[in-house]
């Protein structure tokens, strides 16, 4: 439904129809309250029109006989885009209201302002929530004609695929757009500062990635920065080049939208990372609500329906508890080949006592369906709880990684650990044999010596202890979930 009723106080006023927002309203609406959605830009926010869906169009493009791949990428994306707004629209108690929204510092109710050209409209309602998303971040490069950079948000605008790229940094973004402009054709190069690309991954399945970027053609700086460019020549920290750049990618990472919304008048608390909110969404001003990347806590489209669905439960059901943390949330980056991990970040996993754990990696080649399918380099690394098998992490990197990674997940939310995913029978021949293969592995190196592993254990205990200094419990985040571990 387009617009409101100035006069009426809504069940809540949603900022943002991306996946978090979207989440909101349509989950209130089940409900049957009536919830204002504002948004400024498109239906579906970056992931439906910048971000998710023409990305992987595009790379699934790239892999295909398409004639105009980056056409085809808008045609799609922009079918779905209307697919978005045709259901929001045609819903009775979603109020569809198009604009720039700001806080006010009145509550009870909260009054949203929503600035439209030269036209304030006021929403009242009883919760707001601030589901704006991100944007690309950049940073300076001297001598870089500005005519040349594009981010996400252009760069699926390209009328086709250019002759270079330059990509700017070595995350998700990057090395997906490596690959598919790779396929396309077209000359690239990765300038990343780090020593290796997706630091936020084992160095095992690193490696991988950049074995096969290479093989695809791309080529790898790693471990310097662009220092100027002169003419179409990028040169490089470490007294190398990149010669005949026509496009350059910054892809160093996404910073939240905030601007506009005038959090300090109403008291909501930022950081740098974004708003301060929980694993509910819940804010330091009540019946404020944040959900997804305006956070910085859940950095994925499907991280922010899940606390969107919280949220959603939190409002609609006031009475019912609000204990529990958010379960663990998995993340996937779909190159050539897919990568996929759960669980602790790196750091957390090196402060686990490595006396306490045990590391298992199955090669797919190792794998019949890796034979069958000529795969020769994919991997899947385990990180367990010595003799317990609790999952603490896991990471895949191979065809399918991201349909994998969900039995991990299960797994972490659910305190299921590898001894009971031992008795799991998985279809032959098939890419999940890499899980069999770990849990069968873990069960031959536990079982073999069960006195060894009993004093492994004990020597973990005593290391914790020692590393505080005092008896207790070591407490742990999975992925947004704490969990506590005797010591």
């Amino acid at each position: 439904m387009i617009g409101h009723d100035p006069t009426r106080t809504y069940k809540a006023a949603v900022i943002g129809a991306g996946s978090g927002g979207l989440t909101l309203a349509i989950g209130l609406a089940g409900f049957g309250h009536d919830v204002v959605l504002i948004e400024g830009r498109q239906i579906g926010g970056d992931c439906t029109n910048v971000g998710c869906i023409p990305s992987k169009t595009l790379l699934h493009a790239a892999r295909s006989d398409i004639a105009n791949p980056l056409a085809w990428t808008r045609a799609k994306r922009d079918d779905l885009a209307r697919r978005e707004t045709v259901e929001i629209t045609e819903h009775d108690r979603v109020h569809l209201v198009s604009g720039w929204a700001s806080l006010t510092a009145t509550r009870d109710p909260h009054i949203v302002s929503v600035h439209e050209g030269e036209t304030t409209h006021l929403v009242r309602a009883e919760h707001v929530v601030i589901a704006g998303g991100s944007q690309p971040a950049t940073i300076d490069i001297d001598r870089l004609d500005a005519e040349r950079v594009v981010t996400n948000d252009g760069l699926f605008e390209l009328e086709s695929p250019p002759t270079s790229l330059l990509i700017v940094g070595g995350g998700a973004i990057a090395v997906e757009m490596a690959t598919a402009f790779a396929a396309l054709g077209t000359h690239v190069a990765v300038v990343e500062l780090q020593d290796r690309l997706m630091t936020s991954e084992d160095p095992l399945i690193s490696e991988v990635v950049e074995r096969s970027l290479r093989a695809q053609g791309v080529r790898l700086h790693l471990g310097t920065t662009i220092e100027r460019v002169d003419g179409d020549t990028a040169r490089l920290a470490d007294g190398s080049a990149v010669d005949g750049v026509d496009r350059v990618l910054m892809a160093v990472g996404r910073r939240p939208r905030l601007d506009g919304l005038s959090l300090e008048r109403a008291g909501v608390r930022t950081r740098p990372e974004g708003i301060e909110a929980d694993d509910w969404g819940r804010t330091s001003v009540d019946r404020i609500w944040a959900v997804g990347d305006v956070t910085g806590n859940t950095l994925t489209t499907h991280g922010a329906g899940a606390v969107g669905r919280r949220a959603v439960r939190a409002i609609a059901l006031p009475r019912l508890p609000k204990a529990g943390r958010l379960g663990a949330i998995p993340s996937a980056t779909y190159g050539e080949p897919e990568v996929a991990s759960v669980g602790m970040t790196l750091d957390e996993l090196a402060a686990f006592p490595e006396a306490s754990r045990r590391r298992i990696v199955v090669e797919h080649s190792d794998v019949d369906r890796g034979y069958t399918d000529d795969i020769v380099d994919g991997r899947l690394v385990v990180d367990a709880e010595r003799f317990t098998g609790r999952v603490l992490r896991a990471a895949i990197v191979g065809p399918g990684a991201s349909d994998l990674i969900g039995m991990f997940t299960l797994a972490i939310d659910n305190g299921i650990g590898l001894r009971t995913l031992f008795g799991t029978v998985h279809p032959y021949p098939s890419h999940a044999e890499l899980i069999r293969r770990a849990t069968d592995e873990f069960a031959r190196v536990t079982y073999s010596s069960l006195p060894r592993e009993w004093a492994a254990m004990a020597r973990g205990r005593v290391e914790r202890v020692r590393s505080r200094g005092r008896p207790g419990r070591l407490r742990v985040t999975i992925r947004g979930r704490r969990q506590t571990v005797s010591r």
